[in-house]
């Protein structure tokens, strides 16, 4: 009698990756404080704890607080969103180098405006620099507990592979953001424009006298 042969047995599908809730809650956190931010700009309103004429006011009437004629917070909004929604839907390598490079961006272009914060408006404004931290934890999250692959899949997740990605993806974003900073042309930067139009907006009155 011929032997019979045994059916191949097919390999079980791979288990659906799980959401890093670390991650999750990470960009969960920074959305908040964005769309905080974003509320403040479009509400002309002060922000919680800050006093009137203080760093966190400035910041936002200067110039640097629009990109594009959109708040510049609801950009980074927008980028812990992304970075969300993809932390969440089924991982593929493509979908985490993205959110990973939007990390990267986040964090760059915070440094960026941290820049322009204390050297070109000599103020600074506390939720934003809590914006940056909550960017860079996430980078230093997502580096940490990256996933763990095998074969062709797993050359997507070495330092090296990675550090290129986040590399150009900071760079590409400051220097858009500089490029769109800098062809705004009508609206000088600094400290002291900033407090003018502050204070115009309040009608702020001043008495003094010159002797």
């Amino acid at each position: 009698m011929p032997k019979l042969k045994k059916p191949r047995e097919t390999p079980p599908p791979p288990a659906p990756s799980r959401p890093d809730w670390i991650i999750v809650g990470l960009a969960l956190v920074g959305l908040a404080v964005a769309g905080y931010l974003t509320a403040l700009k479009l509400g002309g309103n002060q922000a919680f704890l800050c006093r009137d004429g203080s760093g966190c006011d400035i910041v936002q009437a200067s110039r640097y607080s629009l990109l594009a004629g959109v708040p510049t917070a609801l950009w980074g909004a927008a980028v812990y969103a992304a970075i969300l929604v993809l932390s969440v839907i089924p991982r593929t390598v493509r979908r985490w180098q993205m959110a990973f490079m939007l990390a990267a961006a986040a964090v760059a272009f915070s440094i960026y405006l941290t820049y322009l914060s204390v050297f070109a408006i000599g103020a600074t404004c506390p939720y934003c620099l809590a914006s940056g931290v909550i960017s860079l934890l996430l980078l230093v999250t997502m580096l940490v507990r990256r996933p763990v692959a095998q074969g062709r899949a797993a050359q997507a997740y070495t330092l090296k592979r990675l550090a290129g990605l986040g590399i150009t993806a900071g760079v590409a974003a400051v220097l858009v953001g500089a490029f769109i900073f800098a062809a705004d042309f009508s609206t000088p930067a600094g400290y002291q424009v900033a407090l003018a139009e502050h204070l115009k907006k309040n009608q702020a009155i001043f008495y003094g006298a010159y002797w």
